[in-house]
């Protein structure tokens, strides 16, 4: 009885921890920096002393020398605002207290959004914009809410990051693939004919030999199989359709496809001008949504390469491998006359090829014939960015019958 008693106050003295945790997290004091130079800077306060101040801005630790600031100016404690903010507001004010939610989404401060969100659903049930951006806070909360895990269990996801007041971020740091979902599609593309540096670790081989040691397409005793080099042993592995254990296989180095894309196709064309900032970056309304950051990093390219691989809509797919020509990210660039599937008519948009004949949509389709077909089913669990909710100003009329 002893036991299960301290257990249990174990156990509740960790959730008080984790939720003291959010709530410091969530409600982090904010600050707006001046510097000398006429900039702005607002953020998180993470810490200040007599060198330095530092914020938190999308996400990304900030350090001001004090010898470049103007001013701090350190804002009240967000339900502090929160509460000056709705006392100036009507209960039947549907605007006003939108707007109000909308202000605390944007500052992430996600708890008091999705309150004000539930007592506005209260007396206006049949609002659809406080329906579809208390989904998205919803979704923003519970994201915030788990980075209360341990770090140690997170550090080989995401490192963390440092930056000087001159770096910008679109906020996509919570959308990329983690190292293990990197390595799996590595695998799963992996070319085995042009023998990639490859390593299968001596723990995947004794869990291979202790399931598979009685099938006769492993017919090599232990001892044999490590001796093989890796191409081999994974091209066994392939053999054995033992897939759940490709995750544990570490590849060194890009597929020549994959080579080919990264050099030619996403760094000179889907970050120039797929990704561009009025285009399909910072979650786009037609889901399609790719990140700019960090641009030479494995996570961006295979995020991105992933989200391309897996996009389709009515119209077809953003990679055909069956028909690379076909491509929604070939056709997409093509002038609208000549596409067989021409780009949405969306303000900004310009073609990149003015036919197929063009050199560059020619090389582009050649890389995209490198990859396997049929497309690879990962078995990766990633969720793509949600579009943004509607802001007050261009939503007025949507509630409107």
């Amino acid at each position: 009885m002893r036991a299960s008693y301290l257990g249990t106050c174990l156990t509740l003295a960790c959730v008080l921890v984790l939720t003291a945790a959010t709530a410091d997290r969530a409600w982090a004091r904010e600050a707006v920096v001046t510097t000398a130079d006429g900039r702005v800077l607002t953020g998180e306060l993470v810490s200040q002393d007599e060198a330095t101040v530092t914020l938190l801005i999308s996400g990304i630790k900030t350090p001001i020398p004090r010898r470049s600031i103007q001013s701090v100016e350190i804002k009240a404690e967000p339900r502090e605002q929160y509460r000056e903010m709705r006392s100036k507001l009507d209960d039947g004010d549907l605007d006003g207290r939108y707007r109000l939610a909308y202000t605390m989404y944007e500052k992430k401060w996600y708890d008091l959004a999705l309150s004000e969100l539930q007592s506005i659903e209260q007396s206006f049930p049949e609002s659809k914009k406080v329906k579809a951006l208390a989904i998205v806070v919803s979704g923003r909360l519970a994201q915030q809410q788990a980075q209360t895990d341990p770090p140690d269990a997170r550090h080989s996801a995401r490192p963390s990051a440092t930056a000087t007041t001159d770096q910008i971020t679109d906020g996509d740091e919570d959308l990329r693939l983690t190292e293990e979902q990197i390595a799996l599609i590595r695998v799963y593309e992996v070319d085995l004919d042009v023998q990639p540096r490859i390593t299968v670790p001596a723990e995947t081989i004794d869990k291979l030999f202790e399931k598979y040691a009685s099938d006769d397409r492993l017919n090599k005793d232990r001892k044999a199989f490590r001796r093989l080099p890796g191409h081999e042993q994974l091209g066994i592995l392939f053999d054995l359709q033992a897939r759940e254990l490709y995750g544990e296989v570490v590849i060194r180095q890009d597929s020549p496809a994959l080579k080919a894309f990264r050099s030619q196709i996403h760094q000179r064309y889907v970050l120039n001008y797929c990704a561009a900032t009025a285009c399909h970056s910072n979650g786009s309304q037609d889901g399609l949504h790719l990140l700019r950051l960090q641009p030479n990093s494995d996570a961006t390219l295979y995020t991105n390469f992933y989200v391309l691989t897996r996009y389709e809509n009515q119209v077809g797919k953003m990679i055909d491998r069956d028909t690379p020509r076909r491509s929604l990210l070939l056709q997409y660039g093509l002038a609208r006359e000549v596409a067989a599937t021409p780009h949405p008519d969306t303000s900004g948009w310009r073609a990149q090829f003015v036919s197929e004949d063009d050199e560059r949509f020619q090389q582009y389709a050649d890389v995209l014939e490198g990859f396997w077909s049929p497309a690879p089913e990962y078995g990766i669990n990633y969720t793509p960015a949600q579009p943004p909710p509607s802001p007050p100003e261009s939503d007025a009329a949507q509630d409107t019958p």
